[in-house]
């Protein structure tokens, strides 16, 4: 049996900066209905533009990975 390939792109948001450096990944944690961000395990925002926004106050650039 084989799967189909899924992009990782369908499922994480890259967010950057105004300066085009990369900030996080949102994603959509499904079995608690709210969203979370891969580099800051643990927040939890209840939408993907309060996640956004989140990031983008923040402002601190972290590494793809």
């Amino acid at each position: 049996m084989s799967f189909p390939r899924v992009a990782k792109s369908d499922f994480f948001s890259e967010v950057y900066s105004p300066a085009n450096r990369y900030l996080g990944a949102i994603y959509l944690h499904y079995s608690a209905n709210k969203w979370a961000i891969k580099e800051y395990p643990g927040q939890w925002f209840e939408s993907e533009e309060g996640a956004r926004a989140w990031l983008i106050s923040r402002n601190q650039p972290t590494v793809k990975g």
